[in-house]
């Protein structure tokens, strides 16, 4: 029987256009890189010998009973499949080896059938660099894909075309594109830029504009472009997205040496010796639920954990400078966002059934927090700060999702009951007021709401299967020309990008909205001297579009809107 590769997205993030270095470096295996990899291969390598010697011992006490066969050990029966080559074909690999050739790009060709040694010349490495640029006008997508057991992080790029969109004209500042200046109009594309190999499955992914390991204070320096990643395990993973096949991340968050791969040999000690209910304030002890990059603090990081823990990172030193255990009266904590505005203000969804709006400067836990509490039996899974400052949202473990107001404690605003399992996913787009996304657990269906900013509750403006199977992830992109497209990930398939404004019912529901944001569009652009591409878009009858990349292709899902009617379900405002 034929296996089949199942591909589950399980987290999604944007990068905003200009961070990502316009040609990333490859990485290049140094002596210190080599020596680390061999230190914790090593003891990788230890630890495997010691399983394999306690299970030979066990072994051998099968084995005593057939040591009276004697006869039978003259044939050597347990080499008998061994392959007599085998020396030479590993002598003749050493003579095929070319030291100090082995890491470079050469090509072995054949000609009337003599085969010689090709280095990439410099138009070859011109032609790829130009594959690997990134422009400026470029965004990046962040997706957490596992695949037969092994887990990635895709790096996708995003481009949204150039010149004038369908339906619309032409302005002077396109040709400030160069393709547009040559008389070509490039369509939006999508496309994995690169990946990296995780160590363990990945539960949520945050991008950083910060360079760990910078001091806190330089203005300049220390702005870069990296991920950090939460999986199953308790350490924390920072990687450096303009660096392509690199081996090992910049900077590991927790582990209990401070990013040293030598403490892989003691901490299967630590962790036996560690007790359930003692409070780490260096490191989590389980699975990392969320992360938190804070916009305005930028070295400072947030974590929340399965070992009921909310930790306080400082990126310029790699270390946790505080750890809150009590919040969410000692249970998981699931989700977290910084505020944008209060740089001290932080976010957060527990178990114990409440939202906790949290002032880190103040330093006695029990009066950090403020509380909001949801309906009873209810687990928070997630939480979203909405348009409006003083509002946030939460999606809870029944299905229901609850808007609170800071200065009502008592009570949510309005409470909707969006499906019939828990939350997987919950977001709110930072362009479009009154624009909210879910997805649950144990549905197929991406929901689409408009939330008043008034009075009044939310109301559903479609429901779409995007044929990922159960969703796990969405995401609204933050940059105001892309303010339209959200990534759509789940437990079957690849990372589904879709143009909410190309759909009709969309369009018709945020209509004003819509206006007001083509207009402001229009002004950031001219303010930079450039040309707004969704200022014109979405002209006339034009088509739906959904994205996909699968094993590297590009499959444009578009489809027309007569189509559209049978693919969603759509309710009255």
């Amino acid at each position: 029987m034929k296996n089949i590769s199942i591909t589950m997205i399980s987290s999604s993030c944007w990068v905003p256009r200009g961070f990502a270095s316009e040609f990333p470096e490859k990485y290049e295996l140094d002596d210190a890189e080599m020596e680390r990899i061999t230190q914790m291969a090593k003891l990788e390598l230890d630890d495997a010998r010691e399983d394999l010697a306690e299970a030979e011992q066990n072994k051998s006490q099968l084995q005593d009973q057939g040591d009276a066969d004697d006869d039978l050990k003259e044939y050597d029966l347990e080499h008998y499949d061994d392959d007599d080559d085998d020396e030479n074909e590993e002598n003749a690999q050493s003579i095929t080896m070319f030291p100090g050739l082995a890491a470079t790009d050469a090509t072995f060709n054949e000609n009337d059938g003599d085969a010689y040694l090709t280095l990439p010349n410099e138009i070859d490495q011109q032609e790829d660099k130009q594959e690997m640029q990134i422009y400026p006008t470029d965004n990046l997508v962040l997706a957490t894909r596992t695949e037969d057991d092994i887990s990635y992080l895709d790096v996708y790029v995003y481009d949204d075309g150039a010149g004038a969109p369908e339906g619309s004209a032409e302005e002077e500042a396109d040709k400030l594109d160069s393709d547009v200046a040559k008389g070509l109009v490039r369509e939006s594309n999508l496309y994995v830029h690169h990946d990296l190999m995780l160590p363990a499955f990945p539960l949520c992914v945050e991008w950083l504009n910060f360079r760990p390991g910078s001091a806190a204070t330089e203005q300049d320096s220390n702005i870069g472009n990296f991920a950090a990643i939460g999986t199953f395990d308790p350490q924390i993973e920072i990687w450096n997205l303009d660096c392509v096949d690199k081996a090992f991340p910049d900077m590991i968050l927790g582990e209990p040496q401070l990013n040293s791969y030598a403490s892989l040999s003691s901490k299967k000690k630590k962790k036996n010796k560690k007790s359930k209910n003692s409070h780490v304030t260096t490191h989590h002890t389980d699975a990392v639920l969320s992360l938190a990059h804070n916009r305005i603090h930028r070295n400072v990081l947030a974590s929340t954990s399965a070992d009921k823990t909310i930790k306080l990172w400082d990126l310029s030193l790699g270390s946790a400078v505080r750890s809150l255990n009590t919040i969410h009266q000692g249970k998981t904590v699931s989700s977290s966002q910084w505020h944008s505005q209060e740089a001290s203000i932080l976010l957060t969804g527990g178990y114990n059934g409440a939202c906790a709006v949290s002032d880190v400067r103040i330093s006695d836990e029990k009066e950090i927090s403020k509380s909001y509490f949801v309906g009873s039996g209810q687990e928070v899974e997630s939480v979203k700060w909405g348009i409006q400052p003083e509002v946030f949202y939460c999606g809870t473990d029944n299905g229901n999702i609850y808007s609170f107001d800071i200065r009502v404690q008592d009570k949510p605003l309005w409470t909707l009951h969006a499906h019939d399992s828990g939350i997987s996913s919950l977001d709110v787009n930072p362009n479009i007021p009154g624009m909210l996304v879910t997805s649950a657990m144990n549905d197929k269906v991406v929901k689409l709401w408009k939330c008043p900013l008034a009075n009044g509750g939310p109301s559903m403006v479609l429901s779409r299967d995007f044929g990922v199977g159960n969703v796990l992830t969405t995401s609204f992109a933050g940059d105001v020309e892309v303010a339209g497209n959200l990534t759509v990930g789940g437990v079957a398939g690849a990372l589904k990008m879709w143009d909410i404004l190309s759909n009709r019912s969309v369009r018709a529901s945020f209509k004003d909205e819509l206006r007001d944001l083509q207009k402001r569009a229009r002004e950031e652009a001219s303010g930079v001297g450039r040309a707004s591409r969704i200022a014109r878009k979405y002209q006339g009858a034009s088509s739906e579009t959904v994205m996909t990349v699968e094993a590297g292709r590009l499959d444009n899902d578009s489809e027309s809107e007569e189509e559209q009617g049978d693919d969603e379900e759509e309710m009255e405002e």
